[in-house]
């Protein structure tokens, strides 16, 4: 069993925690470990904004306006989160060029972004060129999640193939209802905000930890050894960031209103934890989604 709080700090009254089941979760919670509200963390926090670095680059804004939601990987609560060591998100970036909204939070969930739709707040009204989103990667990386979809070490012998450690029906399971939330996103987004651009991407790949809680522990769970086994961990969480991108490429095909933004082998080891980005890796990614925004195209 995982343990219930793995890494906490408390400051301004304030309390940041790890969800282990989760690997893009986040409890924000007051010091009675009642969750606090956005709001409510804006006005604790209000006095110390996002620390001296924030916008590191003094220029005048763009007027493109860019809206965004979704989990960690675009709000980590970089005010309180960087006395555990995270660095800014992409978005945080992103905000020193753009004017900028944010209803993401790190504490959503891929059920909470569909059954909530938080970004209509900004999107519904109309005004935004782009709409950035992040979400679905508890759905298929880390803790319970990624515990469900691996068989035991043992029960497969001999193969390569990542594909053969993993319960594909579980696994197609999933994709097919990411899939249908991604599209149900495309689809809102269209009708209420026809001029608005969907930016959407799959995480890149992962690295996991022994002593990891969201990719260490459930790969330990299922017997899969971190010295023997390392290139077969990585080739399992490489195919899932894959079919990730997979049916995300299926729904902007779709959609003439989605754009995927492809940032595999961006972060090139310069993580924080199994799962989010340091800051030279944000700025990175940062980069490549000015370029798409801005109208430059790799070939």
């Amino acid at each position: 069993m995982y343990a219930d709080i793995l890494e906490a700090t408390v400051l301004n009254n304030t309390r940041y925690e790890k969800d282990p089941n989760r690997c893009l979760a986040y409890h924000v919670l007051d010091d009675n470990r009642v969750p606090l509200t956005q709001e409510q963390v804006a006005v604790e926090w209000s006095a110390s904004g996002k620390g001296e670095d924030a916008h590191p680059i003094r220029i005048r804004r763009s007027p493109i306006r860019i809206c965004a939601s979704g989990d960690s990987w675009i709000n980590v609560v970089i005010e309180v989160s960087r006395y555990l060591g995270y660095n800014k998100t992409f978005f945080d970036i992103l905000e020193c060029y753009y004017q900028t909204a944010s209803s993401a939070w790190p504490g959503y969930t891929f059920d909470d972004l569909i059954e909530q739709k938080p970004f209509r707040v900004h999107v519904d009204t109309g005004v935004y060129d782009y709409f950035v989103f992040s979400g679905g990667g508890n759905e298929l990386l880390g803790g319970c999640a990624l515990s469900r979809l691996l068989k035991d070490r043992s029960a497969v012998l001999g193969s390569d193939r990542a594909e053969d450690y993993l319960h594909m029906d579980r696994l197609e399971a999933v994709l097919e209802k990411l899939k249908k939330g991604y599209v149900e996103i495309a689809e809102h987004v269209l009708k209420q905000a026809p001029r608005t651009q969907l930016l959407v991407q799959g995480y890149d790949y992962p690295v996991a930890h022994s002593d990891g809680p969201w990719f260490g522990r459930p790969f330990a769970k299922r017997n899969f050894r971190f010295e023997a086994d390392k290139e077969l961990i990585n080739a399992i969480l490489t195919y899932l960031v894959d079919r990730f991108y997979g049916f995300l490429h299926d729904v902007d095909s779709q959609f003439p209103n989605v754009t995927v933004v492809d940032i595999r082998n961006m972060v090139r080891g310069r993580w924080t934890d199994e799962f989010h980005p340091e800051v030279e890796a944000s700025k990175d990614i940062a980069g490549y989604y000015r370029n798409v925004i801005d109208g430059y195209h790799f070939v």
